[in-house]
C-alpha cells in the first residue's frame, strides 16, 4: 500500500513538475514569436527577412541573456565590467547582423526603433520652457 500511494505522490509531483516547465517553455516562446512578428509588421519585412532575422536572434539572444544574467548577479566591479562590455559587443554585432540583412529604409527604422526602447537615452528636460509664439 506504501509504494501504491508513493508511485501515485511521484507521478503528481513529476507531472505537475513536466506541465511546469512546458508552461514556461511556451510562454517565452510565444512571447518571443510575437516579438519577431512585431518586428517583422513594424519594419515591413518579407518572410526570408523576417526567418533569418529570427535566425540571429537565436544566435545571439542566448549569449546576450547570459551575460545580462551573469553580470547582475556578480558582485565584483572589474568583472562586472568585464560582462558588461561583453554584452554590448555581442548585442552590437546582433544589431549589425540584422542590419545587414534590410534595406537601407528598413535599416533607418530599425535602429530608430532600438534608440526609442533604449531607456538609457531619456531626453534631457530643456533648461527654459518654449514660449509661446506671439
Amino acid at each position: 500500500m506504501k509504494r501504491l500511494i508513493f508511485a501515485l505522490v511521484l507521478a503528481c509531483v513529476s507531472g505537475a513538475v513536466a506541465y511546469a516547465v512546458y508552461f514556461k517553455t511556451q510562454s517565452a516562446n510565444r512571447q518571443f514569436d510575437c516579438e519577431i512578428s512585431w518586428l517583422s509588421y513594424k519594419l515591413s519585412l518579407t518572410p526570408q527577412q523576417t526567418a533569418r532575422v529570427r535566425e540571429l536572434h537565436l544566435k545571439y539572444c542566448p549569449t546576450m541573456n547570459g551575460l545580462n544574467a551573469a553580470c547582475s548577479r556578480n558582485h565584483d566591479t572589474a568583472r562586472s565590467a568585464e560582462l558588461a562590455q561583453a554584452c554590448r559587443e555581442s548585442t552590437t554585432k546582433l544589431v549589425e547582423t540584422v542590419s545587414a540583412e534590410l534595406t537601407p529604409g528598413q535599416r533607418a527604422n530599425y535602429l530608430k526603433l532600438l534608440a526609442a526602447s533604449d531607456g538609457s537615452k531619456k531626453q534631457e528636460p530643456e533648461a527654459t520652457p518654449k514660449q509661446p509664439a506671439p
